[in-house]
């Protein structure tokens, strides 16, 4: 089953479960919170509304592909060398002049910028915090934020979990992976995210498009 022929079933069941409390210790390894909440059933309501925007789209997609030719370079835009190359910068989206005009590029690995955008998104993993703006991955510095490759991650599924499914318990093997505030499980390339069902946790198998 496909992430959007999820989206409606997973609104439909992070409401329903807004009013239940999660108990305080998970299943497998880690404990499931609500990150920056105190316990409760509004910090699961909060958790679950969350669940359907943050399923809908895992991370906020860039505004611009490469090559988007623009008329003129925002006046804001910081102008920034690197490698012997002159870029311009401007809420999270980099500019070259080529050809006839400026255009969209993608940042090269290395390029450092002093600040970020409010909306950047924030990804964990492995216990590395990654900060995502226009599709790019950047991680904190002293200096600022650097350009990074884009941290290795798969959403499958396997003859054992089904998208979709709910299940009782993790694999042994499952390790916590904090997508924008929100706690999920992931072992094999399988992403699960603890529900609220019937008073007990369980843990539903999700796919990212």
């Amino acid at each position: 089953m496909r992430l959007r022929r999820l989206v409606t079933f997973l609104l439909v069941v992070s409401m329903l479960s807004g009013c239940a409390v999660f108990p305080g210790g998970g299943h497998g390894p880690g404990r499931f919170r609500v990150a920056g909440h105190g316990g409760g059933g509004a910090d699961a309501l909060v958790l679950g509304v969350g669940i359907g925007a943050l399923v809908a789209g895992a991370l906020t997609a860039p505004r611009y592909k490469p090559g988007h030719k623009i008329a003129r370079v925002p006046d804001e835009a910081r102008k920034i060398h690197y490698h012997g190359k002159l870029y311009r910068y401007h809420n999270g989206v980099y500019y070259r002049y080529i050809d006839d005009g400026f255009r969209v590029v993608e940042p090269p690995l290395g390029l450092m910028v002093p600040a970020l955008p409010p909306r950047a998104d924030t990804i964990v993993i492995d216990g590395n915090v990654y900060y995502v703006v226009e599709g790019v991955y950047y991680s904190r510095t002293d200096d600022g934020y650097v350009v990074v490759e884009q941290p290795k991650i798969k959403s499958t599924t396997n003859e054992t979990y089904e998208a979709g499914h709910f299940y009782s318990e993790l694999p042994k093997d499952a390790q916590p992976v904090t997508i924008n505030n929100v706690q999920y499980f992931t072992a094999g390339g399988v992403f699960f995210l603890p529900q609220s069902v019937d008073g007990h946790v369980k843990y539903i198998v999700v796919t990212f498009d």
